[in-house]
């Protein structure tokens, strides 16, 4: 009877109705899974596939780590202006999809490397060898260091070489002709010979008079010539290991565990004590070696090591000593006699004629002593001291591991953080990035002191590692933005301006007539003593040297050959602002390549095989559907 209700009440309007809200509600709960999927996580695809949000990351980071190592304090400034950085994350996301299109490529034309060339290029890494032999314990700590297990190492390296083959095989065919090269180096060779009037701004500062209103008019045009300097102000808390270290107590007991346990660590080396005769080099080689060796032969004869080596040896300070040297380990002379030195079997052996870059040696053996251990009361003092730094090291990474989690989880502030480690919030007022206060004029500490990023989120910086074993977490507490200083803090400064702009003008306006007299084929000399100028003349001036304006030097050698014995003339504005009148006389080509001619050529082999380079990637963008995600790409720091 109920399933019978059951049934009818089913077939009701009422129940139709419902029954069609139910299947609507699971339908748009459908659509909303699609139009709530996951957020995309990708900055970009190439022909459908992903270059992955982490793989960005972890270029990115590499790539400003290099720039920060290679610029130093000059790339921090850089990485300072946000334009900069997101072009900078741009250029790295287009490097991650030229090489993924160079991949495919390379894929498409069947290019392979074996598991046995992966195997000899792992072996032959310098990077994992100890004493000149691959280590495999130092390969896989290598490698789990840099977060990579054996697997994730061996296809990275097999896609590199897959890549370079390609890459090789197009750039191994470019070359240049020796005649190229021939031209070019007569270019980079070529002199000119030169004639100049120069006309000083300082000259003519006496005709300017500068208003008020021409103050005013430089001053609001010009503002960003006298702008202030950005500065903040911040808390920070610092760790140091060496500090760390005085307060670590390293008892004898554990000093001598520690000496048990590593013993190699306290070997002395195979020491040896020799005598020698020095005979040099000289102008005749061979007449010396022939000496030493009528020398080593009155040796074997019996003939007395000291009196020969007081009378010929040329080392005069050993001489005086019958040739007799310091005790010295393997590392310490020159290869060729340490070798021979520690060839000796036994006390009074004779070495052969040995040749170094000083000259001809004969050894003599005068005592070893053999490896050994040092004693325990010798090295007690090191030890400890090894022992407090080990102790100091570890501490040191466990604070610093604490100090970033406490940081990142109260970020508000410095005073959770500084209150779980036992340390002071130390505070800094305002500071531009060229006079901040150590430790925080190192570039990492300064990036993000002056990051738009923290202040805006009011938040703890990351730990930031610097240095001599020291590390902090700073706070960004004040900031004050560039900003153009007030026209009565400026203005000598302001008036200077304007003074040398007019001057630099008047002194145009005269070289501008000197100019047109001299293009005309008027002589000038009666101009020139009227208006003090002399004419200087350069000889030979090569296309780099230093000893001139580098503006002029380039319009130098832009203008043309002279024709009919008339000289090419300008006029060039150096930037010191004073004006100077270029004649060129005569250019002198050289009849003979330079030394520099082979390294030319190779030059420009390489650099038609960049340009190639390039070609086959602008092809292959061409041809490939490459998307950017902004947003993602952003998100990247």
């Amino acid at each position: 009877m109920m399933l019978d209700k059951l049934r009818e009440g089913a077939q009701g309007t009422v129940a139709k109705v419902i029954l069609g809200l139910i299947i609507l509600s699971f339908a748009l709960a459908g659509v909303g899974s699609y139009l709530n999927g996951p957020a995309r996580t990708a900055p970009a695809t190439v022909n459908g596939t992903e270059i992955s949000q982490q793989a960005l990351e972890n270029a990115y980071r590499n790539e400003r780590a290099r720039m920060e190592s290679q610029m130093g304090e000059a790339f921090s400034q850089l990485a300072a202006n946000p334009d900069y950085m997101k072009q900078f994350r741009r250029s790295v996301l287009d490097r991650l999809i030229d090489q993924a299109l160079v991949d495919s490529k390379a894929h498409e034309l069947g290019l392979r490397i074996s598991d046995e060339q992966i195997k000899q290029a792992i072996v032959a890494m310098p990077e994992f060898a100890k004493e000149g032999k691959f280590d495999n314990d130092l390969y896989l700590q290598l490698i789990r260091r840099a977060n990579m297990t054996p697997e994730m190492f061996r296809d990275s390296l097999r896609q590199d070489m897959v890549r370079q083959q390609l890459v090789g095989a197009l750039l191994g065919t470019e070359f240049a002709l020796k005649s190229e090269a021939e031209q070019l180096d007569k270019l980079y060779n070529q002199t000119r010979d030169l004639r100049l009037v120069r006309l000083a701004a300082d000259n003519y500062v006496g005709e300017v008079k500068v208003t008020d209103e021409e103050v005013a008019q430089f001053y609001k045009s010009n503002s960003n010539r006298f702008m202030s300097d950005e500065k903040v102000k911040v808390d920070y808390l610092l760790l140091d290991a060496a500090s760390l270290s005085k307060d670590i107590k390293v008892t004898e007991q554990e000093a001598k565990d520690y000496y048990d346990q590593h013993q190699d660590l306290f070997q002395r080396a195979e020491r040896r004590r020799v005598a020698h005769i020095l005979i040099p080099l000289g102008k005749d080689e061979q007449a010396a070696e022939q000496k030493a060796a009528g020398l080593l032969t009155e040796l074997k004869g019996g003939a007395d090591f000291a009196a020969l080596a007081k009378a010929n040896s040329s080392d005069t300070f050993s001489a005086k000593q019958g040739g007799e040297l310091d005790w010295f380990e393997k590392g310490v002379m020159d290869p060729a006699f340490e070798q021979a030195a520690f060839a000796l079997g036994k006390e009074g052996d004779l070495s052969a004629v040995v040749k170094s870059p000083f000259g001809f040696h004969i050894i003599k053996l005068l005592g070893v002593q053999a490896a050994q251990t040092k004693p325990f009361d010798d090295v007690m003092s090191d030890t400890i001291t090894r022992l407090q730094a080990d102790k100091a090291k570890e501490q040191f990474f466990n604070l610093q591991q604490k100090m970033a989690d406490t940081s990142f989880e109260n970020p508000d502030s410095l005073d959770m953080t500084a209150d779980a480690l036992g340390l002071k919030v130390q505070s800094v007022d305002y500071f531009t990035q060229a006079d901040a206060p150590a430790p925080l004029n190192d570039g990492k500490a300064l990036n993000a002191a002056f990051s738009e990023q923290l202040r805006e989120e009011n938040t703890n910086s990351d730990v930031i590692e610097l240095a001599d074993g020291k590390a902090l977490v700073l706070h960004v507490t004040g900031h004050q933005p560039k900003a153009a200083k007030p026209l009565a803090e400026v203005k000598e400064q302001v008036v200077a301006a304007i003074t040398h702009d007019k001057a630099s003008e008047i002194a145009r306006g005269k070289a501008q007539g000197l100019l047109e007299q001299i293009k005309a084929g008027e002589d000038i000399s009666a101009q020139l003593t009227a208006l003090g100028l002399k004419s200087e003349t350069h000889k030979g001036v090569a296309r780099f040297t230093q000893d001139l304006d580098q503006n002029l030097l380039a319009d130098a050698f832009r203008l043309p050959h002279p024709k009919d014995g008339k000289p090419s003339v300008d006029l060039v504005t150096e930037a010191n602002g004073d004006r100077v009148i270029v004649a060129l006389d005569q250019v002198n080509v050289p009849a003979e390549a330079s030394q520099m001619l082979t390294m030319l050529q190779g030059q420009l082999g390489q650099g038609k095989a960049q340009a190639s380079y390039k070609s086959l990637v602008e092809g292959l963008r061409k041809s490939a559907k490459i998307e950017y995600f902004t947003d993602v790409e952003s998100a990247i720091e």
